[in-house]
């Protein structure tokens, strides 16, 4: 190559850099170092569930004002902290700020079973398309563990009879599985509610009976028993008032069919506000 070719190359490979250089300065899209600041302070889980395409996509959200410091369910309390103080926005945690996703069902192959073989793609969605899905309960867990499959940290894993179990040390709240469950059997709660009635139906108590043995009668021993009248029945379905309810654990207790459930993780809370009642009673 001679060198009036190796110049010419060299003169418009300078020439072309620079254009490329004032089109990227007069093109560039100015960011506002607060977005940079707020994706530092992220988990960087990209699981969606604020809502936005994950975590950088969350971070221009908050800049933009188009979401709140407390979207990221990961990150709970002590994220939205950070994030509120580089916004320079004032932010208050209610309660302990952590959620889990709670399944509101215990109706496993053993205690409701299906009502036919099913024989299709192993797969919630795809199950309950055929006839309303094989379990005999129409408010029902299938069992098919869509939820599992779609959680992306690991948190959900099949019982042996059939019934999504939750890791509530590995459950961020990003709400996958509550997207996944085509049922909506799985709801994101605030940790520390301790009593919970785990049933979704609304059937009446006579129809529960012949297909369930766990799940809600619409007896009313429940509310009848609650010492601060925390419990409703509404559509044959007992509904705890979780702003009410004292952890005392008597509704539980008195529950015939024991779908009423206390969270292990607040035995010692519970043990407290049940002797206080006690005392309370005497």
């Amino acid at each position: 190559m001679s060198l009036a070719a190796v110049v010419s190359l060299g003169v418009m490979g300078i020439v072309l850099g620079t254009a490329l250089a004032l089109a990227a300065r007069k093109f560039a899209v100015e960011v506002d170092p607060r977005e940079a600041r707020i994706a530092e302070v992220l988990p960087g889980a990209n699981c969606g569930g604020c809502g936005y395409p994950g975590c950088s996509g969350y971070a221009a959200a908050v800049v933009a004002g188009k979401a709140g410091v407390d979207r990221c369910p990961v990150g709970g309390a002590a994220v939205a902290k950070q994030i509120a103080e580089i916004m320079g926005v004032a932010f208050e945690a209610t309660g302990n700020g952590r959620r889990v996703a709670r399944v509101r069902c215990l109706g496993d192959r053993e205690a409701c079973p299906n009502k036919f073989e099913y024989d299709g793609i192993p797969d919630c969605r795809a199950a309950v398309l055929v006839g309303g899905g094989p379990k005999l309960c129409r408010y029902g867990c299938l069992g098919f563990g869509t939820c599992a499959a779609a959680c992306p940290f690991d948190a959900i894993h099949m019982s042996d009879l059939g019934l999504p179990v939750i890791d509530p040390v590995k459950c961020t709240a990003c709400g996958r599985c509550v997207e996944a469950c085509p049922r909506g059997l799985i709801e994101l709660v605030d940790e520390d509610i301790a009593v919970y009635v785990s049933c979704s139906s609304t059937a009446k108590g006579a129809e529960v009976r012949k297909i369930c043995r766990v799940g809600c009668i619409g007896c009313g021993i429940c509310a009848k028993n609650c010492p601060v009248n925390a419990i409703e029945v509404t559509d044959f379905l007992a509904r705890i008032d979780q702003a009410k309810c004292i952890r005392c654990g008597v509704c539980a207790e008195k529950c015939p069919t024991k779908c009423i459930v206390i969270d292990q993780n607040c035995v010692r809370v519970l043990g407290q506000n049940a002797e206080a009642v006690a005392t309370s009673s005497d």
